[in-house]
Protein backbone atom coordinates (compact mmCIF):
# COMPACT_ATOMS: atom_id res chain seq x y z
CA UNK A 1 0.00 0.00 0.00
CA UNK A 2 1.06 3.47 -1.08
CA UNK A 3 1.77 5.43 2.00
CA UNK A 4 -0.08 9.11 2.59
CA UNK A 5 2.02 11.67 3.82
CA UNK A 6 1.00 15.39 4.45
CA UNK A 7 2.52 17.01 1.19
CA UNK A 8 -0.06 15.06 -0.59
CA UNK A 9 -2.50 16.23 1.58
CA UNK A 10 -1.46 19.73 1.66
CA UNK A 11 -0.89 20.00 -1.95
CA UNK A 12 -4.72 18.86 -2.97
CA UNK A 13 -6.16 21.19 -0.27
CA UNK A 14 -4.37 24.00 -2.01
CA UNK A 15 -5.21 23.10 -5.02
CA UNK A 16 -9.11 22.95 -4.30
CA UNK A 17 -8.62 26.31 -2.26
CA UNK A 18 -7.15 27.64 -5.17
CA UNK A 19 -9.35 26.46 -8.08
CA UNK A 20 -12.67 25.14 -6.08
CA UNK A 21 -14.28 21.83 -6.44
CA UNK A 22 -12.97 19.71 -8.94
CA UNK A 23 -13.41 15.69 -10.36
CA UNK A 24 -11.14 13.42 -8.81
CA UNK A 25 -9.71 13.01 -12.28
CA UNK A 26 -8.53 16.34 -12.75
CA UNK A 27 -6.92 16.67 -8.95
CA UNK A 28 -5.17 13.47 -10.26
CA UNK A 29 -3.80 15.51 -13.58
CA UNK A 30 -2.69 18.84 -11.79
CA UNK A 31 -0.99 17.32 -9.06
CA UNK A 32 1.45 15.12 -11.42
CA UNK A 33 4.41 14.86 -8.26
CA UNK A 34 1.67 12.29 -7.13
CA UNK A 35 0.40 8.97 -8.47
CA UNK A 36 -3.10 8.23 -8.67
CA UNK A 37 -3.33 6.13 -5.60
CA UNK A 38 -1.17 8.94 -3.51
CA UNK A 39 -4.20 11.42 -4.43
CA UNK A 40 -6.78 8.96 -3.79
CA UNK A 41 -5.64 7.92 -0.42
CA UNK A 42 -5.23 11.41 0.69
CA UNK A 43 -8.64 12.19 -0.41
CA UNK A 44 -10.33 8.95 0.94
CA UNK A 45 -8.71 9.87 4.31
CA UNK A 46 -9.74 13.74 4.07
CA UNK A 47 -13.51 13.12 3.30
CA UNK A 48 -13.40 10.30 6.71
CA UNK A 49 -12.04 13.08 8.66
CA UNK A 50 -14.51 15.64 6.97
CA UNK A 51 -12.25 17.62 5.45
CA UNK A 52 -13.33 17.32 1.85
CA UNK A 53 -16.36 16.51 0.51
CA UNK A 54 -16.91 13.47 -2.29
CA UNK A 55 -20.08 13.14 -4.10
CA UNK A 56 -20.46 10.46 -7.31
CA UNK A 57 -21.76 11.78 -10.36
CA UNK A 58 -21.78 9.02 -12.63
CA UNK A 59 -20.35 5.33 -12.28
CA UNK A 60 -16.90 6.42 -13.00
CA UNK A 61 -16.93 9.78 -11.91
CA UNK A 62 -16.50 11.99 -8.09
CA UNK A 63 -15.97 15.50 -7.40
CA UNK A 64 -14.48 16.27 -4.53
CA UNK A 65 -15.08 19.95 -2.95
CA UNK A 66 -13.72 21.31 0.74
CA UNK A 67 -15.90 21.37 3.35
CA UNK A 68 -18.10 23.71 4.77
CA UNK A 69 -16.91 22.73 7.82
CA UNK A 70 -13.76 21.22 8.79
CA UNK A 71 -13.21 19.45 11.96
CA UNK A 72 -11.56 21.25 14.60
CA UNK A 73 -8.17 21.07 14.48
CA UNK A 74 -7.90 20.34 11.10
CA UNK A 75 -8.48 23.44 9.31
CA UNK A 76 -7.70 24.37 5.57
CA UNK A 77 -3.97 26.94 5.92
CA UNK A 78 -4.60 29.71 4.31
Amino acid sequence: MVPVNASVEESVLDLLQRTGPCSLDDLVVHLPNYCWSQVFLAVDRMSREDLLKVRRLTSSTYFVALSLRPSAGHLPSQ
